[in-house]
């Protein structure tokens, strides 16, 4: 078999729990799918994997510290099987040859450390009262985010290629000491039965925007806006009294979303929901909001634009990239809420037509991010590199 017909045997690795409700751990989940259509072989270590009893929010801190140790030993037991290892960053932070490997290693982002340290600093002049628990939680995550940075930054030091999806996570590695490795940039995506599925089950325009909903997809976190959604809804309510308001995903009660909101009147929570669901969840929504402050990509902005929900984001990596054909309908500074709303309500204000040629708009960016595609690329490039190897 030639080396553009081999079959690759990948091994992913990645320090956080295998569930498919995580963006990131969604990214080795849909192209083990792909992977496997093709006649890959793909496994996984995960933190799942390591430790499968689920501890205390202490105990869980402490899992994720030991995990490089767990996964190095992992790969010392299976090195001749694998030809890849396709590993998050800071996961792995050994040298090959200390691993026993001799296949190419890939450190993957889903959310580059150096900005989401950048990201941690920037919150506490943010949201300065934002409540830190227990004393021991500021400094017990101060130095698991050391930990991670110290491990991340050797894994970039040790793999042959590092993957991110973005062009701003390129640039920022590019500002670092220079690295052995090439940079590849590879977008997150949609399976194609998924996307279909979102396109399909879009109501029709008028009905939409007859309905004036606004949707979230995402968990309940500051980093993902939640404090500042209670002063959205006051922007758009101002103009739109009726408005409601769906949050979908949340990994919160709702009890958690209404304290923060001060509000319930008008708000629909669902916690967690199947790709299943999500079609229906979506059908009737009028526009999505996304008030992220930062993001490895923004899976949640691809699906609602395949839903052809015009989806307003904060400007950041990942949704500037995935929005960049629509940057000044749907692109504002991040924090800034008072454009967010009224780019919102000008939606709201849209004739039918204007919404139709918009929603379709969106729905062709959606189209252009397609695992398949992703996969097959991802592939063509590690026979590449084994090739360079020898």
């Amino acid at each position: 078999m030639s080396d553009t017909e081999r079959k690759l045997r990948i091994l992913g690795v990645l320090g956080i729990p295998w569930d498919e409700r995580l963006g990131a751990t969604r990214t080795w989940i849909e192209l083990q799918r792909e992977w496997e259509k093709a006649g890959h072989v793909f496994e996984k270590f995960s933190l799942t994997d390591a430790f499968p009893k689920p501890k205390s929010r202490v105990g869980s801190v402490f899992q994720q510290l030991f995990f490089p140790v767990k996964a190095a030993s992992y790969v010392r037991r299976n090195a001749s099987r694998f030809d890849v290892l396709d590993c998050l960053i800071g996961a792995l932070p050994y040298r090959k040859k200390s691993l026993g490997f001799k296949g190419l290693f890939v450190g993957r982002s889903v959310g580059l450390f150096r900005l989401y340290d950048r990201f941690l600093r920037r919150s506490r002049r943010l949201w300065p009262k934002q409540s830190r628990g227990r004393w021991y939680g500021p400094l017990l995550h101060r130095f698991l985010a050391w930990r991670n940075t110290v491990d991340s930054e050797a894994t970039l030091r040790f793999c042959d290629l590092v993957l991110v999806p973005n062009e701003d996570e390129r640039a920022e590695l590019q500002k670092g000491p220079p690295l052995r490795a090439q940079i590849l940039v590879e977008p997150y995506a949609l399976a194609d039965n998924f996307r279909e599925a979102l396109t399909r089950g879009a109501m029709p325009a008028a009905e939409r925007l007859s309905r004036q909903t606004v949707c979230f997809i995402g968990m309940w976190s500051p980093r993902k806006g939640s404090l500042d959604w209670s002063k959205i809804i006051a922007a758009i309510r101002e103009r739109y009294p009726a408005a409601a308001f769906h949050f979908l995903g949340t990994m919160y009660d709702d009890e958690v979303i209404f304290a923060d909101l001060d509000v319930e009147e008008g708000i629909f929570c669902r916690k967690t929901f199947s790709e299943e669901e999500l079609p229906s969840l979506l059908s009737d929504c009028t526009v999505g909001l996304f008030p992220s402050y930062i993001e490895g990509f923004g899976l949640a902005v691809l699906e609602q634009l395949a839903a052809g929900l015009p989806t307003i984001a904060y400007d950041v990596s990942g949704p500037r990239q995935i929005l960049a054909p629509l940057r000044d309908r749907l692109l504002v500074p991040a924090g800034d809420i008072t454009q967010l709303a009224a780019r919102a309500c000008g939606i709201f204000a849209a004739s039918v037509s204007d919404y139709e040629r918009l929603s379709k708009d969106c729905m062709t960016i959606a189209s252009k991010y397609r695992w398949s595609e992703v996969a097959a690329r991802t592939i063509e490039a590690y026979r590449a590199y084994l090739v360079s190897l020898g």
